[in-house]
C-alpha cells in the first residue's frame, strides 16, 4: 500500500447549472460555503434535478486517497412530470497545470455504483466540456447518479498537485425532444477509423483496461479492430444488444451477439449467448473440426474437409438466423462477408495430414499458443464461408452469419491459457469459437472462451454457449454514441 501524501488542493468550485425545455429559460448558481450538506434544486417546466450533499472542495479536504469515496461528491437525483431527454456536462473553468495528471479523476456512477462515465484531467484544459450524461430518458421515477472528483492515491501523484486551483461548472439541459442524430455506416466506420492507435498490441499480455481501436489486415483490406474493456461499441439491432467487434476491410461492420440487455464489461451472464450446443455431434475424424464438413475416414484432406455436412453448431445458428433477422424483417441490413473457420494445417505439428485419425494441428493453435500473432486473413477459400460470394469466399452458407474466431478474440483482449474478466468479449460464461485446434488421441478439438475468459480448446462434443456473429450493411443509418446506455441504434 503507497504511503498517501499528504497534498492539499486549494480551490473553489462553482456550479452553475441551466435546463432548458422548450422556450422557458432558468438559470441558477451554487457557490460551495462552508456547510458540509447542501441541497440545491430546481424545477423547469417539470423538469427537477437536485444536487445533494457532499463535501466542499474549499474545505481543503481533497487529498490522495484510496477510493473515489474519500474525495469529493455530489449526488445529482434527476426526476419530471412528463418524459424529458436530459444531457449533462462539465465545463473545466480552471485547472492548473500542476494538476493535469492521470491520477486527478472524475466518474460519474449510477445508483447501483456502476460507471456511466469515467475519466481524468490529464489532458484538459479551461473550456474543455466533459460530457457526462447524454439525451438519457427522465420521468417521473427519481433517478440518482454521484459526480466523484478525486485524487487517486494508489497512483503516483506528482509534487506539482500541491497547491493547484481547479474550477468547473455543472451544465444541464433538459428537452421533451430527444435530440437524435442519425449517420450512415459509412460515418460510423470513418468515426471508427479516426480513433485508430499506432502499431500492434503485445497479444501475449490480456487486455484488460481500454485499449481502443488498432488496425490489421483482412481479406478485404484494413480492418479496424475493438480490444480490451472498451465502452463505445454497443449497437442495438433486430431487438438486441450486439457489440462490434470490428469494422471489416469493405467497410461492413461486425457484431457479436451480447443478449437482450447491455451488459457491462466484467459481466457474467448467460444472457450473452442464444443458449448452449456441441460444435459437433460426433468427434472421433479431422473432419469434425469444421463448421462444415466432408467425408469421414476419407483418405484426403480435400474429401475430409469438403463443405457437404452442416455441423451442428451451424444449424443452431442458422435457425436463430432465419427466426430473429430472416422472419423478423431485417436481412436487407446484414452483409454477405468472410466467416473464417481455419483449417489451414500447421506442418510443424505431427502428421500434417489433416484427414481421418491422423494427428494434426491447425494453424489458428499455432498463432495463439506458440507465437501469439492472431490475424484477420483466411488463407485457403475453402474455409473463407460465404453465401453467395464466390470471388473470394467459398459460396457454401445458408445465411450470412457465423460465429468470431479464435484469431478475433485475441485480437479483442484474451491470451491463450490466462484469465481475463475485463474485456468486452467476456461473458462469465464458456461459448465456442470457429477456430479449430487440433485433432489428437481420437478428438477433434475447437477452440472456446472459458468462464475465466480464458482462450483454450474442447472437444467438439462439449456443451458450450453460441454467440452468433454477422456484419451490417454499410448504408445503414444508426444514432446514439455507442455507450452501454446509448447504444448504436441502427435504424
Amino acid at each position: 500500500m503507497k504511503t498517501k501524501k499528504k497534498y492539499v488542493i486549494l480551490g473553489s468550485v462553482l456550479v452553475i447549472g441551466a435546463i432548458v425545455l422548450g422556450s422557458t429559460l432558468a438559470w441558477f448558481t451554487w457557490s460551495t460555503s462552508n456547510e458540509q450538506n447542501t441541497n440545491v434544486v430546481v424545477t423547469v417546466g417539470g423538469a427537477t434535478i437536485s444536487y445533494e450533499d457532499g463535501e466542499d472542495i474549499t474545505n481543503n479536504n481533497l487529498i490522495p486517497t484510496s477510493t473515489k469515496e474519500q474525495g469529493i461528491s455530489k449526488d445529482i437525483t434527476i426526476s419530471s412530470t412528463s418524459t424529458v431527454y436530459l444531457d449533462l456536462n462539465m465545463t473545466v473553468v480552471t485547472l492548473d497545470d500542476g494538476l493535469k495528471d492521470a491520477s486527478f479523476k472524475y466518474g460519474l456512477y449510477d445508483d447501483t455504483d456502476s460507471p456511466v462515465v469515467e475519466g481524468n484531467f490529464a489532458s484538459d484544459n479551461a473550456n474543455d466540456v466533459i460530457n457526462l450524461l447524454d439525451d438519457v430518458t427522465i420521468t417521473n421515477t427519481p433517478t440518482t447518479y454521484t459526480l466523484y472528483i478525486w485524487i487517486d492515491g494508489n497512483m503516483s501523484n506528482p509534487n506539482t498537485m500541491y497547491n493547484q486551483n481547479f474550477e468547473f461548472r455543472l451544465n444541464a439541459n433538459a428537452t421533451d425532444e430527444m435530440q437524435i442524430q442519425t449517420i450512415t455506416g459509412v460515418e460510423l466506420t470513418e468515426q471508427i477509423a479516426s480513433e485508430v492507435n499506432e502499431g500492434t498490441p503485445n497479444f501475449g499480455s490480456t487486455a484488460t483496461t481500454n485499449e481502443g481501436v488498432y488496425a490489421a489486415q483482412d481479406d478485404y483490406g484494413t480492418s479496424y479492430y475493438y480490444r480490451g474493456a472498451v465502452d463505445n461499441n454497443y449497437v442495438y439491432f433486430a431487438g438486441y444488444y450486439w457489440r462490434i467487434v470490428r469494422v471489416n476491410g469493405d467497410g461492413t461492420i461486425r457484431l457479436i451477439y451480447d443478449g437482450t440487455s447491455a451488459h457491462a464489461n466484467g459481466e457474467s451472464s448467460s444472457d450473452r449467448q442464444i443458449g448452449e450446443s456441441a460444435f459437433n455431434g460426433s468427434y472421433n475424424d479431422n473432419a469434425y473440426v469444421g463448421y462444415m464438413y466432408g467425408s469421414t475416414g476419407a483418405s484426403s484432406y480435400s474429401a475430409t474437409h469438403a463443405n457437404t455436412n452442416s455441423s451442428t453448431i451451424k444449424t443452431t445458428v442458422d435457425n436463430w438466423y432465419k427466426t430473429n433477422i430472416v422472419d423478423a424483417g431485417y436481412s436487407d441490413k446484414v452483409a454477405d462477408v468472410i466467416y473464417c473457420n481455419d483449417r489451414q494445417i500447421d506442418t510443424t505439428y505431427h502428421t500434417a495430414l489433416g484427414y481421418g485419425t491422423n494427428v494434426t494441428g491447425y494453424m489458428a493453435r499455432y498463432r495463439l499458443d506458440t507465437n501469439k500473432s492472431p490475424v484477420l486473413t483466411c488463407t485457403n477459400k475453402n474455409d473463407r464461408f460465404t453465401v453467395s460470394d464466390t470471388s473470394r469466399g467459398n459460396g457454401a452458407l445458408t445465411y450470412p452469419v457465423g460465429l468470431i474466431t479464435a484469431d478475433e478474440m485475441s485480437m479483442g483482449g484474451a491470451v491463450y491459457g490466462r484469465n481475463n474478466s475485463s474485456y468486452y468479449l467476456y461473458t462469465g460464461q464458456f461459448y465456442w469459437a470457429m477456430s479449430p485446434c487440433n485433432f489428437n488421441s481420437g478428438y477433434a478439438y475447437e477452440f472456446f472462451v472459458n468462464s475465466s475468459g480464458v482462450i483454450s480448446y474442447s472437444g467438439v462434443i462439449s456443451g458450450y454457449g453460441v454467440r452468433p456473429v454477422l456484419s451490417l450493411e454499410s448504408d445503414i443509418s444508426v444514432t446514439g454514441s455507442g455507450t452501454q446506455s446509448d447504444p448504436w441504434v441502427v435504424q
